[in-house]
């Protein structure tokens, strides 16, 4: 059985989606009989220590020094755990390469998101930094020394190989879903869950989950929700998730744009919650205008409950999503568009995207499904 150590940037509460899959996969792992424990960066308001659902959590809570906390700690626990598991391409990614290969540990980095591997400089004084500096050929080179770099879609393949990655050391593991939690249930269910949830039982529920910030689209999404007709009339829009902790966060944006756009009886934003499986349950349709993914939890947890899903055109959601198949694609910036189609599926809901969605997620996303293809990846390492 293997011995793991998964490193993280964040492992708080209320957790994103790379920290969501690192737990369940945890889980996972550990009910198979390996051995599974975590390292996260922290912001010093959780303990150093904690034991979090039977998985062990050890956070590096000194600011700015991360990095040093992550070698020592990975040093002291050295004789339990084999195996490396980043999940991100950070500066934690490379002391973890580093030590890996200084203690002879396998290492594996999963980039989480499209974008990150380079991540374009947001100033001009770093775009001329990097232009002078070394530290992207400096980057990549380390990144390369790693046994396996695992990418969760398509694009993310793709940037890889662009970057010059060996596409034999590239693995293909897709986040997946856990369809015991997420999964469609008839009309009965649904009406006894909008009483539950104190949903209107007669007007078609849009639902939003994620983190309220920009690259999530919540600007796009606010502004063509209020240029609907029938949407505002017959419908209502529910936001789950916060912005809280993240530098693009949108939420004095939504509260000041529903007050603005006169969208208090057609918008609800409840923050985050606990039972979003609840929700998407009662739902009819998943909408996620975001700009840049990996391969979305949101939208695997929609598709897997049997939600139409309008989603942006991008990498990650064109992995799950054929438009008009089972689900419809819309460009990220195309206010118009959005609002016509949301517009549309009040009107025209087109139930034969719901089963082709949930077979999509049942064939090749269930959770099961992505730890399988862990272990064999691990397991393949070990016997090198």
């Amino acid at each position: 059985m293997a011995r793991i150590c998964m490193v993280l940037n964040n492992f708080e509460t209320p957790f994103g989606g790379p920290e969501l899959q690192a737990q369940q996969i945890a889980a996972a792992l550990k009910t198979r009989g390996h051995q599974v424990f975590i390292i996260s960066r922290g912001s010093g308001k959780a303990p150093v220590r904690e034991v979090m659902d039977d998985l062990s959590v050890i956070r590096l809570n000194k600011q700015g020094l991360a990095s040093v906390e992550l070698f020592w700690n990975l040093y002291k626990c050295k004789n339990d755990f084999d195996i490396i598991h980043v999940h991100g391409v950070g500066r934690l990614a490379s002391v973890a390469i580093r030590f890996a290969k200084q203690f002879r540990k396998q290492v594996f980095i999963k980039v989480t998101t499209a974008g990150h591997l380079m991540k374009k400089p947001k100033s001009k004084l770093k775009k001329l930094m990097q232009k002078v500096l070394p530290f992207r050929e400096q980057k990549v080179k380390l990144l390369q020394q790693a046994d396996g770099m695992i990418a969760i879609s398509n694009e993310i393949r793709k940037e890889l190989e662009d970057n010059g990655f060996s596409p034999t050391n590239i693995y293909d593991i897709p986040n997946g879903v856990n369809t015991s939690l997420y999964y469609p249930v008839d009309l009965e269910a649904k009406t006894n869950l909008r009483n539950k949830l104190g949903l209107p039982g007669d007007k078609r529920i849009f639902v939003f989950s994620g983190k309220l910030t920009r690259r999530k689209g919540l600007d796009t999404l606010l502004t063509a929700w209020g240029k609907t007709v029938q949407a505002k009339k017959t419908g209502m829009l529910v936001l789950l998730g916060s912005g809280h902790g993240q530098d693009d966060s949108m939420e004095a944006y939504l509260q000041n744009s529903i007050k603005e756009f006169d969208l208090e009886e057609s918008v609800l934003a409840l923050g985050d919650v606990a039972n979003v499986a609840d929700y998407l349950q009662t739902a009819d349709v998943f909408i996620f205008p975001s700009r840049r993914e990996g391969l979305p939890n949101s939208l695997l947890e929609a598709m897997a409950c049997g939600l139409i899903c309008i989603v942006s055109d991008i990498g990650g959601n064109r992995d799950l999503i054929s438009s008009g198949q089972t689900g419809l694609l819309i460009p990220v910036e195309n206010i118009e568009l959005w609002s016509k189609q949301i517009d549309d599926v009040v009107i025209n809901y087109d139930e034969s995207l719901l089963e082709a969605a949930v077979n999509v997620i049942r064939d090749n996303y269930d959770l099961k499904v992505t730890v399988d293809k862990l272990e064999m990846l691990f397991n393949k390492i070990g016997k090198r």
